[in-house]
């Protein structure tokens, strides 16, 4: 009886995972400083306050940038080093989503470029906080959204691949840093791919592969064929 019970309910998880449908997939990127404008070379210790989250859906790639601290100041602009035309992954276009009361973005504004960026960051989209631009910029549990459309489809693969290898790279000027005086600093985006527990020993902290709906389709069945195989030898 204890068996037929155990069979039942892994019955009910694969069915479960079978009928759940696939989100769209992400990746997180944190940023590292670059510069302090008013003192060229020096920066902060802030990097921890800075994140991005890439998610791919429907054909098309959206980028959320946010602040986690208080004193953080104001992410003002947003740059971005994309891949090359020819690559097969560029991004043809971009708009922005502004999903906070406070947040007011456009695609045009200044500084055109993000001051003191390393001479392989080579900007090719660019999104600024309209005026006020410290008032109207992503503070903290705020957020925007640059939204681009690809020239082709992307897999997780591809989208970890790209960052990993600094073929796309996102840059941000942040002002206004209280916790720094009121400085403003230049940030660039770095990435470590997400470890697969099933191959490799993660350090705490590190992002984790998250098993898709088929992995576990086969975990369920792996699990209800060792459930009749014990039923079989106690018959």
């Amino acid at each position: 009886m204890r068996l037929n019970k155990l069979g039942a309910a892994l019955v009910v998880v694969l069915l479960i995972f079978v009928a759940a449908p696939k989100s769209a997939s992400a990746a997180t990127i944190g940023f590292s400083c670059v510069t302090e404008d008013a003192h060229p070379g020096t920066c902060s210790s802030l990097n921890a306050f800075f994140s991005g989250e890439l998610t791919l859906s429907n054909g098309g790639l959206t980028l959320t940038a946010v602040i986690s601290n208080s004193g953080a100041g104001s992410i003002t602009d947003i740059y971005v080093d994309a891949p090359l035309d020819g690559s097969g992954y560029a991004l043809s276009s971009v708009f922005v989503e502004n999903p906070d009361a406070g947040v007011n973005y456009a695609l045009a504004g200044a500084p055109p470029g993000l001051p003191g960026a390393p001479a392989s960051f080579v900007e090719d989209f660019d999104a600024h906080a309209t005026n006020p631009s410290i008032a109207n910029g992503v503070s903290t549990s705020e957020s925007v959204g640059l939204v681009f459309t690809l020239t082709n489809a992307l897999t997780d693969a591809d989208l970890n691949e790209l960052l990993s290898t600094g073929s796309l790279v996102f840059g941000l000027h942040v002002q206004s840093i209280t916790q720094e005086d009121g400085v403003s600093e230049s940030f660039v985006s770095d990435f470590t791919p997400p470890c697969n527990p099933a191959v490799d020993d993660c350090p705490g902290g590190q992002n984790v592969v998250t098993p898709e709906p088929a992995s576990m389709l086969l975990l369920g069945t792996g699990l209800l064929a060792v459930a009749r195989a014990r039923r079989k030898k106690t018959v």
